[in-house]
This record gives C-alpha cells, structure tokens and sequence, in this order.
C-alpha cells in the first residue's frame, strides 16, 4: 500500500510538472494561435490540469 501511496504521489508531481509548462507554453501563444486551438485566454489553466490530471 505505501508503494501505490509514494508512486501516486511521484505520479501527482510528474503531471504538475507538466502543468506548469503546458501552462507556460500556452501563454507565450498569441490570441489567434490560441483561438487555432480552440482555447481562449481565460480556460489556459483548466485546459491544463484537465490534460494532465484528466478531470
């Protein structure tokens, strides 16, 4: 059971990680790269998480 606790956890931090730069990418894009992708400035953050963590 801690196996499972200390790899969701490694998991948890490997996917915030991603988050991060997914979040730093993303807001380095112009309007229109963004609307490209169908996101609009205000959704970068939750677009992130829920590529990530996928909820």
């Amino acid at each position: 059971m801690a196996f499972r606790t200390i790899t969701g956890f490694v998991r948890d931090v490997r996917a915030a990680h991603r988050v991060s730069h997914e979040i730093d990418f993303l807001t380095r894009l112009s309007s229109d790269q963004l609307a490209e992708r169908g996101l609009d400035r205000s959704e970068i953050t939750s677009y992130a998480f829920n590529k990530y963590f996928k909820r």
